[in-house]
């Protein structure tokens, strides 16, 4: 299924196309948040895309931002059935390459297992507060001489055993909370892993369909350029220009063909990119869906502190950030407990057989005898570590300072984003003003070409005035098109900075 979203999904919606409900998050992420999401009654499974419905789900909830329906950036062109319907659908589409680097792409999978990894930690946690329950045996020869008498017994013994932490003051408590915590900052930093291999993505697009633009655009220069070349070996065969203007006619042309050959080796470069992003082999190129003929981004409707404020609220990296935060404060009440006694119970039932051969003397004839009896024992055990030699007294103190760490870490990343998202949306603003500023020139550009071009063949103005509005004509063509591919990516630059 085509993924018609530049969004990261929760992962089971990357598979059945499926928005689970209730995972909505509206206003700002807290610690309560996480106490909320960590209780084994919010548990959520998902999957994720290109893997099968049986592999092992992570126990946490997915962040879910007011997802839409459509791209963020660019609407999915829709192609008709017309005669080159074929030749299109061989085409690869935004979304389309979208779809592939979330299947194929190795971060994506690595990502992946890194969550998985971490959820098995869960259900580690969890496992302490269950019996140990265990099969002991034994069997073997045992002889004892005293003196005179000789005593050979075999013995043997079956027994099952249950070991059960009844109390231990908080210590599995932490570890579980501390477990959930760490699952739900590698879910969200998985999300955020995807949301910046689609930006990849988009970019290596972008910068894909304006190299080919400027491929073309280099096209119309040599076309331009050799008209050029022609009128003015006209002109001299007819006594109107010399020898000099030709040359340097001729050495635009070649120019001009020169870009043509640059511009068509950057092709290829940007299509290697793509398919390294999409996590194909690079020498497997594909074609793409021009976007030559699709509208350009929106303006911004939201306000500046509306953005920076949506960005802190929603970005999977900051509520990894924060949950990271909880798993250190669950660190310090695991090392408080270690302060504390642990009280178990301990038992086992089972059978004991034991059969006997004494001999007295040497002379006596042996005695053999055998016995067949159960066992079973029951108690209850108290521990209390009094002295350690402040081994948890140090790591208390690693514990509260590896908390402090993670919230300044997390402060930092908070103004990492407020500042990402204030750069990249007066980026936005600018690009769009480049973009309009280079619709004119190039209009102002052609028109003054097509006047020098006239008037020099109408003898009233040089060679060289006629090459500078050429010159002119040809860098219009190029910032045209790389004011659009700057919109675009300023476009998915802002959409990753506000982590939708």
């Amino acid at each position: 299924m085509p993924v018609r979203t530049l969004c990261p999904l929760a992962l089971a919606t990357l598979v059945a196309g499926e928005v689970m409900s209730g995972c909505v998050m509206d206003g700002p992420f807290v610690a309560a948040d996480i106490d909320r999401l960590v209780s084994k009654d919010s548990a959520v499974a998902f999957t994720p895309h290109g893997a099968t419905a049986s592999a092992t789900p992570l126990a946490v909830p997915v962040s879910l931002a007011a997802v839409p329906t459509e791209p963020a950036i660019l609407p999915i062109l829709q192609r008709s059935d017309g005669p080159g319907a074929a030749a299109e659908s061989a085409r690869m589409s935004l979304p389309r390459c979208v779809d592939s680097a979330l299947s194929n792409s190795p971060v994506t999978r690595a990502a992946w297992e890194s969550a998985r990894a971490t959820a098995a930690t869960v259900g580690i946690a969890d496992a302490a507060y269950m019996p140990d329950i265990f099969l002991t045996g034994s069997v073997g020869p045992e002889q004892d001489i005293i003196g005179p008498i000789r005593n050979q017994q075999n013995l043997g013994l079956a027994a099952i055993g249950l070991n059960w932490v009844l109390m231990d003051f908080g210590r599995r408590d932490a570890d579980s909370a501390r477990a959930r915590a760490q699952l739900i900052g590698s879910n969200y930093t998985f999300n955020r892993a995807m949301q910046k291999l689609v930006y990849e993505v988009q970019v290596a697009y972008f910068t894909l369909d304006a190299k080919i633009s400027l491929r073309e655009a280099a096209h119309e220069n040599v076309a331009t350029a050799r008209k050029q070349l022609d009128a003015t070996e006209d002109r001299m065969t007819v006594g109107l220009a010399t020898r000099p203007e030709v040359l340097q006619a001729r050495q635009q042309f070649l120019q001009a063909n020169y870009d043509l050959e640059d511009a068509k080796a950057d092709v290829y470069g940007s299509q290697a990119r793509l398919s390294v992003a999409m996590g194909v082999p690079a020498d497997r190129p594909c074609e793409i869906v021009r976007l030559s003929d699709l509208p350009l981004p929106e303006n911004l409707t939201s306000a500046i502190d509306g953005s920076i404020r949506q960005a802190l609220e929603q970005r999977p990296d900051i509520v990894a950030a924060l949950s990271q935060v909880r798993a250190r404060e669950e660190s310090v009440k695991r090392a408080e407990a270690n302060f504390l006694p642990i009280v178990s119970f301990e038992g086992f039932g089972g059978v004991s057989s034991q059969n006997y051969h004494v001999q007295t003397a040497p002379q006596n004839t042996p005695q053999d005898a055998s016995s067949t009896f159960g066992t079973y024992a029951a108690k209850l055990t108290a521990s209390w570590l009094i002295f350690d030699g402040y081994e948890r007294a140090h790591a208390l103190q690693q514990a509260r300072s590896e908390v402090r760490a993670a919230q300044a870490l997390l402060e930092n990343l908070r103004l990492q984003t407020t500042g990402e998202v204030w750069t990249g949306y007066f980026e936005f603003f600018s690009a769009q003003k480049r973009y309009e500023a280079g619709v004119a020139l190039l209009t102002a550009s052609q028109d003054s070409y097509e006047s020098v071009y006239q008037s020099y063949l109408n003898g009233l103005v040089t060679i060289n005035d006629l090459l500078q509005s050429e010159s002119d004509l040809f860098d219009s063509r190029f910032e045209l098109i790389k004011s659009r591919a700057e919109l675009l990516t300023a476009s998915a630059t802002f959409v990753l900075a506000l982590g939708s």
